[in-house]
């Protein structure tokens, strides 16, 4: 029972489980070849390393006991609320705005974060993702929009 309360042997059985159901919810996907890929290749492969790696964690939590802290419910609260956010504000307000307002908000799930260290994080992340995805990859991502 002590290993159910050790961070490394949690964070292994949670890449154990999420890399299986990854595997099995794509298992129906055709595979293809390295050379001519199917829709399955990257994700069922994906699914496997992920398992992979998660047993190896599992496997090196033995060796070590830290017992888990308590679960931070701060973050996992406004993590997921911050996602939700940029998605009701990207059609109706554009990528720019979403995404400052996302990190932003996001910045608010830790106690470190200084406004003014947020702030440039922001604008800097913002801008250079748009330029990476608009400009550079051509996707179609207005940086400011009014669609009230």
């Amino acid at each position: 029972m002590q290993l159910l309360r050790s961070r490394e042997f949690l964070a292994g059985l949670t890449c154990v489980v999420l890399g299986a159901w990854v595997v099995w919810v794509t298992s129906d996907y055709r595979f293809g070849t390295p050379r001519r890929m199917g829709p399955g290749f990257f994700p069922v492969t994906l699914g496997v390393i992920l398992t992979g790696l998660g047993v190896l964690i599992m496997l090196s939590s033995l060796k070590m006991r830290e017992a888990m802290g308590r679960l931070p419910l701060r973050p996992l609260i406004v993590l997921p609320a911050t996602i939700l956010a940029f998605a009701l504000l990207l059609p109706r307000v554009g990528y720019g705005p979403a995404g400052v307002v996302t990190v932003l908000a996001a910045g608010l799930a830790g106690r470190a974060a200084t406004p003014l260290a947020l702030g440039l994080l922001a604008v800097v992340l913002v801008g250079a993702t748009w330029l990476l995805f608009a400009q550079a990859l051509g996707v179609r991502l207005p940086l400011f929009a009014w669609n009230f």
